[in-house]
């Protein structure tokens, strides 16, 4: 065999491979993740979260014994239908990382009329209706030991990150919650409900692999391409890549402004699905201290995730404050003195209480506003926001 002969042949090999890989991906997507039978989950339909710290709570002792041996903690999210999203928490999770992580697949899941696929009610009822589960485990070890007869989409602690705490702050852990939850959203909602998107995701994902834009890892099944590439695009869309100056990352562009200009086919599709900001409350932790930014910052890390968040609020009672974007933000402080800054937009302080046990005074356009009830909302100096919601009414400043 010549030279020529070997050239010829790896070229065709080269094409066939390409051909089997683009009929790969434009095979029907098939879920990874599975839902529960009703009698798995009966136990979990009448736990009430209303009362728990940021809606979390310890199981109660009518769960059953086999959930409660290796889970500590329940949230939910209720779809439209009625039925419910489970979030079940090892020990080693916070209540913190438990409520941010229900946070992550609320924002996931509401409806936000701008976009063509806003309308998330159907695949939220999708989820549910198959008792869909996020299963949420305190390291890699303990997800192999799960005995509790519950399926769902697997997280762990050391891997989930709680704004404004220091790990967010320095970016010094990756935050798996949004990639994992989108998984959760996408195996058991987006693909069984939104069929014209998943074909227009699978032909943005071969175009993508063609032009090394993405490019998956070894041994990733093929079936798989699509369901990682939206992740990997996702976590540049959410500024999560930002910071760093290197890749070696499956996906090329590490900001939401690079993947635009650089990758315009699976922009185009995903932007039919995902909102341009953060569309739930978000929580910050109890632990920081100082001015949480919503403004991206040069040299300041977290402002590059941070400056898509519209809506915000304190918890814990650190004297703390918040600096808003050109977004409309609603701020909630804590039961802290807190500074709360709207920036640009048309801006929202959120209070507790009703109007009548408050005390309002203005002075050079700084609005202080003092709860009378001690350890509730403390005393707040509003710059530059424009209103401000009691319990009973919303008040222009």
């Amino acid at each position: 065999m010549n030279f020529y002969t070997k050239i010829i042949i790896v070229f065709l090999l080269i094409c066939t491979t390409i051909s089997c890989k683009k009929d790969s991906l434009e095979a029907n997507y098939t879920s990874n993740v599975q839902g529960n039978s009703d009698d798995a989950v009966a136990s979990l339909q009448s736990i009430n979260t209303d009362n728990g710290e940021l809606n979390v709570v310890e199981l109660p002792t009518s769960v059953d014994s086999k959930i409660r041996s290796t889970f500590k903690w329940y949230t939910q999210v209720t779809a439209p239908n009625g039925r419910r999203i489970h979030m079940l928490a090892q020990a080693n999770w916070t209540i913190e990382q438990v409520a941010y992580t229900r946070t992550v697949l609320e924002h996931y899941l509401s409806n936000d009329n701008s976009i063509v696929y806003g309308n998330k009610d159907a695949i939220t009822n999708n989820i549910a209706n198959q008792n869909g589960a996020m299963t949420m485990f305190n390291n890699a070890n303990s997800v192999s030991n799960n005995n509790s007869g519950i399926n769902g989409q697997d997280l762990q602690a050391d891997e989930t990150v709680t704004i404004g705490s220091a790990e967010y702050l320095n970016q010094s852990v990756r935050n798996a919650a949004l990639e994992e939850i989108l998984h959760f959203v996408h195996d058991l909602g987006i693909s069984a409900v939104l069929p014209e998107f998943q074909k227009e995701l699978e032909k943005a994902t071969a175009n993508a692999i063609d032009n090394h834009i993405f490019i998956p890892w070894g041994g990733l099944p093929v079936a798989d391409y699509d369901n990682e590439l939206f992740a990997s695009y996702n976590d540049t869309y959410w500024g999560l890549t930002e910071y760093k100056t290197t890749t070696n990352n499956p996906y090329l562009f590490l900001s939401r402004e690079a993947a635009i200009a650089g990758d315009p086919l699976t922009t185009s599709v995903l932007e039919t699905f995902l909102p341009k900001y953060f569309t739930s409350t978000v929580y910050i932790s109890s632990n920081f201290s100082g001015i949480f930014s919503l403004n991206k910052t040069n040299n300041v890390l977290y402002t590059n995730e941070s400056q898509y968040y519209k809506d915000v609020q304190l918890t814990g009672d650190n004297s703390s404050g918040l600096l808003g974007n050109n977004l409309n933000n609603i701020f909630t402080g804590n039961s802290g003195n807190n500074i709360l800054d709207g920036g640009e937009g048309v801006d929202t302080g959120v209070f507790l209480g009703s109007f009548s046990e408050y005390t309002i005074s203005s002075t050079s356009g700084i609005t202080t506003i003092s709860d009378n009830i001690s350890n509730r909302d403390g005393s707040d100096q509003l710059i530059n926001m424009e209103k401000a919601q009691f319990s009973d009414q919303t008040i222009n400043l």
